[in-house]
């Protein structure tokens, strides 16, 4: 954990090395200390802030390798394939589930998560909660923080070192812990947060400002997903009751809505990555990559709009996306097989739709690790992002969902059923905003079924699958057989007007390889990712995962 704390060794060993002569010890007047940096509440919104930013760049900031937490959830799923012409190593092993130690994304995931708990253990334990209430609540929120990072910690690495204070100089070597006691750490953080009464409560289904911080309804939310990982299904079941009876939160109407600009501080954001567009700085807020994951528009050299795409869905014209993380095969076969057209639309499209969104090509086009299928959701539009006339950037003002509350109905249908009761009015409520008939006597499979169907892509399927020990079978044969998707034009297209460009007609086809990792597929190494070499080299009590 050098990486982390590499800056307080080093000041440390600057403090100690010194010499004593009276004049260095003169205070520098006006300067920021240890011990004048965390007195006032202001100083406490600042340090709670930092916070904030930490965990939006972990969960979805632009890290190396273009991975973040939600791109790396997302690559080890069954649901996406990681693409692009410029894919690296690191995006690469884990769409096929052949991660490393040296992996790039695993490396900047882990470092970012235990900043963020580093962070946290600084308002924790800097701060008196009894001197006000700004305190108090600044507390209770990076209580949150430290167990929403050790939730994504012990899911993904399992016996992650316990860190629950900040680290002294001669503290850095650390065992692993195990996971027992680290779910239990987890559930202590989240029930200290709600029982300190301190988190912001939501005035009424819509209220953006006070969605914008950690609420009781997200406390409790995280809670119950916590819950739910432990098998405690009864306590689960509470906890996720919480906040439907709570009256704070419900489905928006569109579906296609979410993950734009539109849906910003909804009613159905839980909790949510918060981004403000500042003029003065373009590349702030930690604008997603869901720019540079967007379908290769690129001038005339690749995809282009037809007169009615520009006019209707607004697509960029600027030449952004390296076209990047696309949907499965198996994942649109999902879809059809239920007869879930209309969330399918949202969420992945074939060839034949995107022509028919009046987007054409003049040259032939060659998808790399595609299977012939584009993912829609969270797929940017122009009103998402400001174009920076200055820098050329264009950052997202997308607001990043992490909990959704249909993600709670589904979590509360299957606490229900695995504990005895009946799921029926939680499933069933997803299922109608998704225009789906409706079901009694609903079972885990239909549970199992509807939550890859409502949250397709959102980063919460790996986990899902892991909870449920269905990982070693769906996820089986994931990256060992690659696919490239290859359209040629017909040179006869007309793309002159919209009429040409919706009737244009292509040759496709699909061309196959076999991965070039021995370990891709899902293995019994898999259940945990490996920790990062360099947490192996420095931190010498750490024991790495088996099979790594």
């Amino acid at each position: 954990m050098r990486q982390i704390y590499t800056s307080l060794i080093i000041l440390g060993a600057l403090l100690a090395g010194s010499c004593s002569t009276s004049l260095l010890d003169i205070p520098q007047q006006g300067a920021q200390t240890e011990d004048n940096s965390y007195i006032t509440d202001s100083d406490c919104e600042a340090a709670i802030a930092a916070v904030y930013a930490s965990w939006r760049s972990a969960y979805t900031g632009q890290g190396k390798s273009n991975i973040n937490g939600f791109f790396l959830k997302n690559l080890l799923s069954d649901e996406i394939l990681g693409g692009g012409s410029g894919s690296s190593v690191a995006v690469a092993e884990l769409s096929e589930i052949a991660p490393s130690p040296t992996n790039d994304g695993i490396d900047e995931y882990y470092k970012k998560l235990f900043k963020t708990v580093y962070l946290s253990n600084l308002v924790i334990h800097n701060f008196n909660a009894g001197e006000s209430l700004v305190k108090k609540r600044d507390i209770a929120e990076a209580k949150f923080f430290r167990a929403m990072c050790y939730y994504e910690l012990v899911t993904l690495w399992g016996p992650v070192p316990k860190v629950d204070h900040v680290l002294g100089q001669t503290e850095y070597q650390i065992a692993n812990s195990t996971e027992a006691d680290l779910w239990s750490f987890i559930e202590k953080d989240l029930d200290d947060a709600l029982k300190s009464g301190a988190l912001s409560v939501k005035k009424g289904l819509i209220d953006p400002d006070t969605n914008a911080r950690v609420t009781e309804g997200a406390a409790y939310s995280l809670l119950g997903k916590v819950l739910l990982y432990e098998g405690k299904y009864s306590e689960a079941r509470s906890a996720l009751e919480k906040v439907v009876k709570s009256e704070k939160y419900d489905l928006i109407s569109d579906y296609g809505e979410l993950y734009h600009i539109g849906a910003n501080g909804c009613q159905e954001y839980v909790f949510e990555c918060v981004r403000q567009f500042d003029v003065d700085n373009g590349g702030a807020q930690d604008g997603w990559d869901a720019i540079t994951c967007f379908w290769p528009m690129y001038g005339a050299r690749l995809l282009q709009l037809g007169p009615d795409a520009m006019s209707h869905y607004q697509f960029p014209t600027l030449g952004y996306g390296w076209s990047a993380f696309h949907a499965t095969k198996s994942l649109y076969d999902t879809f059809v097989a239920a007869g879930d057209t209309y969330r399918r639309k949202n969420t992945v499209v074939s060839w034949d739709e995107v022509v028919a969104m009046n987007i054409f090509s003049e040259r032939r086009m060659t998808f790399v690790e595609c299977e012939g299928y584009l993912r829609s959701k969270w797929l940017w539009r122009s009103d998402d992002a400001i174009p920076v006339v200055a820098t050329g950037t264009a950052p997202m003002l997308v607001n990043t969902p992490v909990i959704r509350y249909a993600d709670v109905l589904l979590m509360l249908a299957e606490a229900c059923v695995k504990s005895g009761a009946s799921g029926d009015e939680y499933y069933n409520y997803v299922r109608t905003r998704a225009h789906m008939p409706t079901k009694n006597g609903v079972t885990l499979d239909d549970i199992k079924l509807e939550r890859q169907l409502e949250l397709a892509c959102e980063a919460v399927r790996f986990q899902d699958l892991k909870r449920w020990g269905d990982a070693p079978t769906v996820l089986a044969d994931k990256g060992k057989v690659l696919s490239t998707f290859v359209v040629d034009p017909n040179p006869s297209n007309d793309y002159s007007t919209a009429a040409g460009v919706y009737n244009a007609s292509y040759s496709t086809s699909v061309q196959t390889s076999a991965s070039n990792f021995q370990s891709a597929g899902y293995q019994d190494m898999d259940k945990y990712l490996p920790f990062p070499q360099v947490e192996i080299e420095t931190n010498l009590a750490l024991t790495q995962n088996p099979g790594f």
